[in-house]
């Protein structure tokens, strides 16, 4: 998908124009004085609808101001950023992820915001911890859109099929890889044309909480280097391929085939596997293309009970270092995590507010998926990993090459041993390359 507010307005005629006129104050759209300011972000139709209503309540409240929104999926966002970042044509906002924000600070393509803070952007009731995991080297970079944290999202029906509720056969809280296998099995049994679990031999998210559980952080804290050892990646392949044998999963190459799928292509949603390891965020729009009964469940505990899972800010929104109205662009950011007209149409799509005043404000309209998606980040919040730092720059392309040499590995290409060894080396050479 990518469609732009500025792509519908210039189907309009003037006819339209002027009928529209009336929505959005005396502004006239024309107008020499207004500062406009883009906004850009990978999305899904649930993440754009919400997005586009926002963005049409800000330009009706700011009459000086017209924000356009720009969206594409995830695949396609950051390859699309990265050609703007070389044309110097960023837009004025861009979203952002904690894991490669820092990448983007290195190379200069975001500006500080503390020039603004107590101007045209208010902080006061962000949550002091937002404000620490959107700083970096002692300046505020960017704005928590919410908090997230990775998430078994699971058919509850097809368990319930297999025996297995929470609290009766299974703890979403408390179940490790052991309990994946098992379970997993006999859900493929009660489930006909379904499998267990989706593999996740190729899932990068969970693979890096594998690796915290091993007591290993993939990056040296200190130096960004490699510190994961090619035996740790090896008995990752390792276990997946045990849990595939065991008939839990999808075959290898089903599987394979649907590495970084978009949500509506996720085997849970296609009815194909019980489970999904995603963002927390996700189960919101996860429920509303899902006719079963979805449920949320931590990435599984090592037998010793280790989590890996950690509590980070779901998204950013940041300022470009190409914006031509950054004042304007500040003041819509400030909106964005402010405004309770705009924070309660964006809900929990994006993640729990880090504001208290939009939290408090979005308690009485949470349906029930959303009180869900509240309920496990208060169940996890004190089962959780400590917070790594920013993955150094080369991260985004060093989980591209992850998904892609595990993908082979699927497809039975490469062997477990020769792929890990394959890829720690790979990993190496791209940080060596971006240092």
């Amino acid at each position: 998908m990518n469609k732009t507010r500025l792509d519908r307005r210039q189907f309009l005629s003037a006819g339209a124009v002027a009928a529209l006129l009336p929505m959005v104050g005396t502004r006239s759209v024309f107008a020499a004085d207004v500062a406009k300011v883009r906004h850009f972000w990978w999305g899904n139709p649930e993440r754009d609808k919400r997005t586009f209503a926002v963005i049409d309540i800000f330009n009706q409240k700011h009459q000086d101001i017209e924000v356009v929104g720009e969206t594409v999926s995830f695949p396609d966002y950051f390859p699309k950023l990265n050609t703007q970042i070389a044309g110097h044509n960023m837009p004025d906002v861009i979203q952002h992820g904690y894991g490669a924000i820092f990448e983007y600070i290195e190379r200069g393509a975001l500006l500080p915001l503390d020039e603004f803070v107590g101007k045209a952007l208010d902080v006061t009731q962000m949550d002091e911890s937002a404000i620490k995991a959107g700083t970096f080297g002692g300046k505020l970079y960017a704005l928590s859109i919410g908090a997230n944290s990775h998430m078994t999202i699971y058919n509850a029906d097809a368990f319930k099929k297999a025996g297995f509720e929470a609290g009766n056969g299974f703890d979403p809280f408390g179940w490790t890889y052991d309990d994946l296998k098992r379970i997993g099995v006999e859900i493929a049994k009660a489930n006909e044309g379904m499998a267990g679990t989706e593999d996740a031999t190729a899932n990068y998210q969970l693979f890096s909480d594998f690796v915290t559980q091993n007591g290993v952080h993939f990056f040296n804290w200190d130096t960004g280097d490699i510190d994961c050892p090619a035996e740790l990646v090896a008995e990752y392949f390792a276990m997946w391929k045990d849990i595939r044998d065991a008939g839990a999963t999808l075959p290898g190459k089903a599987s394979a085939g649907v590495v970084g799928a978009q949500m509506a292509d996720w085997p849970l949603t296609k009815g194909t596997a019980a489970t999904t390891f995603q963002w927390s965020n996700q189960l919101v729009g996860a429920q509303k293309i899902n006719e079963a009964r979805l449920e949320a469940a931590m990435y599984p505990n090592t037998a010793e009970m280790v989590p890996g899972s950690y509590v980070q800010p779901s998204q950013f929104i940041c300022l470009t270092r190409d914006s031509a109205n950054p004042e304007a662009a500040a003041t819509y950011m400030s909106a964005f995590v402010n405004d309770t007209d705009m924070t309660n149409i964006l809900g929990l799509e994006r993640g729990i507010p880090a504001n208290t005043a939009a939290r408090n404000a979005l308690i009485p309209t949470l349906s029930e998926t959303e009180a869900k998606s509240v309920a496990y980040m208060d169940g996890i919040s004190s089962k959780s990993a400590p917070l790594p730092p920013p993955f150094p720059s080369g991260a985004n392309e060093i989980e591209q090459t992850y998904q892609r040499i595990a993908t082979g590995v699927l497809l039975e290409q490469d062997d477990v041993k020769g792929a890990a060894e394959n890829f720690i080396r790979q990993a190496k050479f791209i940080r060596k390359r971006n240092s």
